[in-house]
């Protein structure tokens, strides 16, 4: 039955190909944790911003050019330069070596609560939503698995607190049967491209890899009903165009940038 829907797959993919070639629909999600003048920033479904950058009057000023303005937060690390890291930094799991981040522990009661003072400050600001990140610090292969239900009992606190808030999970599929009840989107980075960061290389996934994660996805799509956001990683128009074409006929909303995620993508 696999082999089945992957050959269907791959059939769909190639035969709305041609129908794509001359012209692709747009991004319609701006991915950007740099400050922006926020005259720069509109036409998209999704802008996804590093809140601290923006006052509300910013806020206000792209909600009136764009549907939906979300705000940046790690759920499962914390920088050192984070204005609230102080008030984590004696109840951290650990040090992430690559990042130089610290993991939060989302049992810990007074974590939750800078959090949600976090979600707070946004909210205020006006924000519409939450870009959900490092989930997969707590999903099948990430360094805490364990805390899994802690995540998900965070997410539902602040779906309680407030209920029309827009809750973008980034990756962390695993999880998916239990956060899908509160979150109203899921966001996947590199389906298409394969960044490699051990020598700054920016790629394309073998198409066998690409219509396996495909497959994943649309199954998760259909059983929990939730759009699908691709992040992908392009550093020419060449990659950048390759990226486009090959995710055209998904239909899903996207974004293409550099990995940095510091400035509008424009690629030449």
């Amino acid at each position: 039955m696999r082999l089945i829907k992957t050959i269907l797959l791959t059939m769909a993919l190639f035969s709305f190909s041609g129908l794509f070639a001359q012209k692709v629909q747009p991004s319609t999600v701006l991915i950007c944790y740099g400050k922006v003048n926020p005259d720069q920033i509109k036409g998209y479904k999704y802008v996804i911003l590093e809140s601290e950058h923006y006052t509300a009057f910013d806020v206000k000023l792209i909600k009136e050019n764009n549907e939906s303005v979300i705000g940046y937060i790690s759920l499962g690390e914390v920088s050192g330069s984070r204005f609230y890291y102080d008030a984590l930094k004696g109840n951290t799991l650990g040090k992430n070596e690559i990042w130089g981040s610290y993991y939060l522990n989302l049992r810990d009661e007074t974590t939750q609560n800078v959090l949600i003072s976090f979600v707070d400050k946004m909210v205020k600001k006006g924000f519409d939503g939450l870009f959900l990140d490092t989930v997969d610090t707590f999903a099948e292969w990430g360094p805490y698995p364990n805390m899994g239900p802690d995540l998900v009992n965070l997410l539902r606190l602040i779906k309680d607190k407030y209920p029309k808030i827009h809750l973008m999970q980034n990756a962390g599929l695993s999880l998916i049967s239990k956060s899908a009840k509160y979150i109203d989107s899921i966001a996947i980075e590199s389906v298409a491209t394969n960044y490699s960061f051990d020598n700054s290389e920016y790629r394309m996934h073998r198409w066998h890899e690409f219509y396996k994660r495909v497959e994943e996805l649309q199954e998760i799509r259909k059983k929990y009903q939730l759009p699908i956001i691709l992040i992908e990683y392009a550093d020419s128009e060449k990659l950048y165009k390759k990226v486009k074409q090959q995710i055209a006929p998904l239909k899903w909303d996207y974004f293409i940038g550099t990995i940095g995620l510091q400035s509008i993508p424009k690629f030449k």
